[in-house]
C-alpha cells in the first residue's frame, strides 16, 4: 500500500490506483459552494478528478480547468453530473498513448460552477502530483533538482546528487541561467517499470533499448531508468536548455540539443568507436538531416555520436562563450544557420566541413580495431597463457619427483 503526503485530505491507496480527497478551506457563504474535490490515479491509464458541490439553486454547469507543469495553456473540460442542488461531478483525463502524461508532473486545477439563478463561482485552486501509486515514493532535493525514487537506499541517491551538482552548475553557467524553477527526476528501477512509465516509442526502439530516459521541458520533469550520473546530467541539460529558450520563436535542432546534453556527460560510453566506424565506412549522416532524431533505429546511435562530437568540436575550437552566444541568438528567433553565421562568422556548412576534416584526420591516425577480432585475440592469448602455466607446473613436478612408470617426458 502506497502512502502519499498531502497538505490536506485523506488518502486511500489501491493496487494500481489511488484516491485522494481534497477539502477546501473555510469559505464564505457563497450561492455555490465546493464541498470537496478528489482525484483517482489509475496509472498509467487515466486520472479521474471529482467534485462535490452544493448551491441554493440548481447547479447547471461545471467546468474544470487544469494545467500541466508550467505550460502556458490551460485545458478545460466538462465533468459529467446530474443537475441538482447538490452534485457530484467527475472528469476523466487520459494519461497514456497520444494523451501521455509523464510521471512526476504537477497538475493544478480549479472549477467554475454556474447555477440556474445565474450565479457563477470559481473555486480555489487544487493541485496533485501524478505518479504511480503502486510504489512508496521518496524525495530528496539538492539545489534546483528534486529526485523522486523508491526501493533504493537514501545514501546512494544523495551520493549521486552530490557528484552531479558541480556539473549542473557548469551547464547553467554556459546557458546563462542564474535561477531556475525546481526540476524533477523520476528514477525507475527496471525495464518493466519503464514500459509502464515511458511514452510510446517505436517497437524497434523498444526492442533495442535505445532510450533510457525522456525529458519534458514545459513540465520540468524527466523520467530515467536507473540512478545514472550520465543520465541525470543528460536529461537535466535538456530541461535547462528549454528553460533558457524562453521565446516561442526559438527552434533548436536536435543535434545541438542532444550534442550539448552528451558533451556534459561524465563519459562518452564508447561513442568514439561508433563514430570512427562511420568515418571509415563513409556513412556519416549529413548535418542538415540531423534537425530531428532519425526514425531508423540503426541511425540513432550514430546520430548521438555525431551530435556529441560536433558540439565538442565547436566548444574545443571556439570556446564556451560562443556557445552561450549561440543560444542567445537562437532565443531571438534566428534559425540555426543564421545564428552560427552571426556568432562563429562561418556558415553551418563550413563548420561541418571543419569538423569532418578534424574527425577524418584523427581517425586516420588511430588504427582500426575490430571489436570481434580484439575479443578473439584476447581469448587466444589467455588460453596460451594458461597452457604455458600448466606446462611449467608439470615441468617443475618432473624435476622434483623421482621418475616412475607413469611419468612421461615433457
Amino acid at each position: 500500500m502506497a502512502l502519499l503526503s498531502l497538505a490536506v485530505g485523506a488518502l486511500v491507496a489501491l493496487v494500481g490506483s489511488v484516491t485522494v480527497e481534497l477539502s477546501p478551506g473555510p469559505q464564505p457563504q457563497e450561492p455555490i459552494r465546493v464541498i470537496s474535490s478528489s482525484y483517482d490515479i489509475d496509472f498509467p491509464n487515466q486520472l479521474v478528478i471529482s467534485l462535490e458541490a452544493e448551491a441554493d439553486g440548481q447547479i447547471t454547469e461545471v467546468t474544470l480547468f487544469y494545467r500541466l507543469g508550467r505550460q502556458r495553456v490551460r485545458v478545460y473540460g466538462y465533468p459529467s453530473f446530474t443537475p441538482s442542488n447538490r452534485v457530484t461531478a467527475s472528469f476523466r483525463v487520459k494519461t497514456s498513448g497520444a494523451s501521455y502524461i509523464p510521471s512526476g508532473v504537477d497538475i493544478e486545477y480549479y472549477y467554475v460552477l454556474r447555477d440556474a439563478n445565474g450565479n457563477t463561482v470559481e473555486s480555489e485552486p487544487f493541485s496533485l502530483e501524478y505518479k504511480d501509486p503502486g510504489y512508496q515514493w521518496r524525495t530528496l532535493q539538492q539545489g534546483d533538482l528534486k529526485v523522486l525514487w523508491h526501493n533504493r537506499p537514501l545514501d546512494s541517491v544523495a551520493e549521486v546528487l552530490t557528484e552531479v551538482g558541480p556539473r549542473l552548475d557548469e551547464i547553467k553557467a554556459m546557458l546563462g541561467l542564474e535561477t531556475t524553477t525546481t526540476m524533477k527526476a523520476v528514477i525507475l528501477n527496471s525495464g518493466s517499470e519503464a514500459g509502464r512509465s515511458f511514452p510510446l516509442v517505436s517497437e524497434a526502439a523498444r526492442r533495442g533499448h535505445i532510450y533510457g530516459g525522456f525529458a519534458f521541458g514545459e513540465l520540468d520533469v524527466f523520467v530515467l531508468v536507473g540512478l545514472d550520473r550520465n543520465g541525470i546530467v543528460h536529461e537535466m541539460t535538456h530541461l535547462y536548455i528549454d528553460e533558457s529558450l524562453s521565446s516561442p520563436l526559438a527552434k533548436i535542432p536536435a543535434w545541438l540539443n542532444e550534442g550539448l546534453a552528451m558533451y556534459f556527460e561524465f563519459s562518452s560510453r564508447g561513442r568514439e568507436a561508433t563514430l570512427a566506424d562511420a568515418v571509415r565506412g563513409g556513412s556519416l549522416l549529413p548535418l542538415r538531416s540531423m534537425g530531428s532524431i532519425p526514425g531508423r533505429a540503426q541511425d540513432v546511435r550514430l546520430f548521438y555520436a555525431q551530435s556529441r562530437s560536433l558540439v565538442k568540436h565547436m566548444i574545443d575550437v571556439h570556446g564556451r562563450e560562443p556557445m552561450s552566444a549561440l543560444f542567445s541568438s537562437i532565443n531571438e528567433g534566428k534559425r540555426i544557420e543564421e545564428a552560427v553565421a552571426e556568432v562563429y562568422e562561418i556558415s553551418l556548412d563550413q563548420m561541418e566541413r571543419q569538423w569532418k576534416t578534424e574527425l577524418t584526420r584523427g581517425t586516420a591516425l588511430a588504427p582500426a580495431m575490430n571489436p570481434g577480432t580484439v575479443g578473439t585475440s584476447l581469448i587466444i592469448a589467455g588460453a596460451v597463457s594458461i597452457a604455458a602455466v600448466v606446462v611449467f607446473v608439470r615441468w617443475l613436478r618432473h624435476l622434483t619427483r623421482p621418475p616412475g612408470p607413469s611419468d612421461t617426458e615433457l
